[in-house]
């Protein structure tokens, strides 16, 4: 294997990112008083806790349903009880490997169930960039439309070129990729007439951000609920620009789930609008808990698809 190949494979792997966030942590902890943390957390009310978690167990049903209609709009015929079970696997998949990957490949192979693994590839993608351009969208759109936040002027600027860019790249970008290919490609043909309808159907593709920007919602609305549980009111404009930050980085492969870039962005962001550093940092281990554990409300569902092999009814193009 070449050096570039070893260091793809370790930087892929469960040992690094949990090094990362270990690595992380350790930072954080080191730099702040353990004691008042643990104060902190010792006040947390259960009731606002459970709520949270709940709040992103729903996020993640919601998630399953946009999946759905993007699945079924390219032949995958699945009841919604299949899909969530295939949604909740692939998050419970996500403890252990890199990001989202794990439970991406996860998604797949439960729902092509060795046919059309292409396509199938092809609806976990559009899920995975369409709930990204509204989470880019809400992220943006509360940095241009809220200009007293506590931000670096570039910050403004990226946002301005977020909120048209993503899109725009959606519609035409994959389909000029397939112009670049030789006709007798099969990328482009899966692009231009198996996949089709991402790039055709607006309804569709208007549908599906609706259903995203209620998967966020659910989810900024968990982390106002973890603040809370704290004791801390925060202004809601911190959860619309933060979270949004806070989750996209947490889709990066190199860390257990966000843990320690979630906690590294709160203690950065939340001592600038008046939250103590401590507190700041337990509402970020808080939040790691819940995802975690979220994650692991999947378990179940992983367990009953692995008794059966899984198989998906398909309508034939």
């Amino acid at each position: 294997m070449t050096r570039v190949g070893r260091l793809r494979t370790l930087v892929g792997s469960r040992r690094f990112k949990l090094l990362v966030s270990a690595a992380l942590l350790g930072l954080l902890l080191r730099t702040t008083d353990v004691g008042q943390i643990r104060a902190a957390l010792a006040q947390a009310r259960l009731g606002w806790v459970g709520l949270a978690f709940g709040a992103v167990v729903a996020s993640q049903a919601v998630s399953a349903y946009r999946w759905a209609l993007l699945a079924r709009a390219v032949g995958f015929a699945e009841p919604y009880g299949r899909f969530c079970a295939y949604y909740f696997s692939g998050m419970y998949l996500n403890l252990f490997g890199p990001g989202t990957l794990a439970g991406d490949i996860g998604r797949v192979v439960f729902l092509a169930g060795g046919q059309r693994r292409a396509v199938a590839m092809g609806t976990v993608l559009a899920d995975r960039v369409i709930g990204f351009i509204a989470l880019l969208w809400i992220g943006a759109g509360a940095i241009v439309l809220l200009p007293n936040q506590p931000l670096p002027e570039p910050c403004r600027w990226l946002a301005v070129l977020a909120l048209p860019l993503p899109i725009v790249g959606w519609l035409w970008g994959p389909r000029r990729f397939a112009q670049w290919l030789s006709p007798t490609n099969v990328w482009r043909a899966r692009i231009e007439r198996e996949l089709a309808p991402y790039w055709h159907d607006r309804r569709l593709l208007a549908t599906a951000l609706g259903w995203s920007a209620v998967v966020h919602a659910l989810q900024i609305g968990a982390q106002m609920l973890v603040a809370r549980a704290l004791g801390q009111r925060l202004p809601w404009a911190f959860f619309l620009i933060v979270v949004p930050l806070v989750n996209a980085a947490g889709t990066l492969p190199i860390s257990l789930q966000g843990v320690g870039l979630r906690e590294a962005g709160y203690s950065y962001y939340l001592p600038r609008v008046g939250v103590p550093r401590a507190a700041a940092l337990a509402i970020g281990l808080l939040t790691s808990a819940i995802v975690l554990a979220a994650g692991l409300s999947g378990w179940p569902a992983f367990l009953l698809l692995r008794q059966r092999a899984p198989a998906p009814a398909l309508r034939r193009e």
